[in-house]
């Protein structure tokens, strides 16, 4: 074979490749656009150039573009409830989900990720913003019961004791803040909307710091507000954990937690409370090493 027909063979074969590469992913995202819709569609178009990306954002596809796709992502509860509708197969990729939010079976071709924050992540934030922590405390609701063993998992796991209280309708909000607080060294907030939500928020930092405690998360919206601390994911950082998870040979079942992650503080509250302004990146550059590591 001379050099101009080797040269086609590679064209060819190049060619080919390429195409067997490029995937059909059909995005389902909520009615409503919004920012972080818009930054995270942006920024998977960006991580995932090779691959045809389909947004559908309202009503049902026609059977011809589901049957298309290669994989589906779903972005939010009600598009995760509209894929398990489906009778299909594809593999799909739920996210922008509280942790309440995931069924506790998944089926063999879904694989959530949460939008919270990961609970071992969060303890290990604690350890290094507070040197002298020994104690975390934990407030929890019946709707999130069923994550009380996780965080005290990732608690043990850090050689720290735990003190959780659930907080029940007829009790005081008050009340479970200072049994909680009066046996620990930290708050650490979960994912909770019946606790952490708007209306308690101010009840939870002023109790907090009445005992010169802090709250660490439950998310980032909460630092602004005054909480010392979270991990959080970007739009970014979830478009790359995305593209990371589809980098495997196979989707697995199952949950995982954003691989890519953030850090952010509140120097303020740090300051006030005499304890050292945390520098967010070398926080999370920190925390990534240590999951990296064998």
């Amino acid at each position: 074979m001379g050099l101009t027909g080797k040269i086609l063979c590679l064209l060819l074969l190049a060619c080919l490749s390429a195409g067997a590469s490029a995937r059909v992913i059909l995005l389902a995202v909520p009615a409503t656009d919004s920012p972080l819709i818009v930054e995270f569609t942006n920024a998977l178009g960006s991580e995932l150039k090779q691959d045809d990306i389909r947004v559908i954002q309202t009503g049902t596809p026609a059977p011809a573009e589901l049957a298309a796709a290669d994989i589906i992502i779903t972005l939010g509860a009600e598009r995760l409830d509209w894929r398990l509708d489906q009778s299909l197969n594809t593999p799909s990729i739920a996210l922008y989900l509280s942790s309440s939010a995931i069924p506790a079976a998944l089926p063999d071709y879904l694989h959530a990720i949460p939008a919270t924050p990961d609970p071992l992540r969060q303890v290990r934030l604690a350890k290094r913003l507070l040197s002298r922590l020994r104690t975390v405390g934990l407030l929890y609701s019946a709707s999130s019961e069923s994550l009380k063993q996780h965080w005290h998992e990732a608690i043990a796991a850090n050689d720290l004791q735990q003190h959780s209280v659930l907080v029940r309708r007829n009790e005081g909000l008050t009340r479970g803040i200072q049994r909680v607080l009066d046996q620990s060294d930290v708050l650490l907030g979960i994912d909770d909307s019946n606790i952490y939500n708007a209306d308690n928020l101010k009840t939870i930092l002023l109790t907090s710091y009445s005992r010169n405690k802090v709250l660490i998360g439950p998310s980032a919206p909460f630092i602004e507000a005054g909480s010392l601390s979270t991990t959080y994911s970007t739009a970014r950082d979830m478009a790359r954990s995305v593209a990371l998870l589809l980098q495997r040979e196979s989707l697995q079942s199952g949950t995982s937690y954003p691989t890519y992650f953030s850090v952010l503080s509140n120097a303020q509250v740090a300051r006030s409370l005499g304890l050292p302004v945390p520098d967010d990146v070398e926080l999370a550059r920190e925390l990534s090493e240590l999951e990296q590591s064998p």
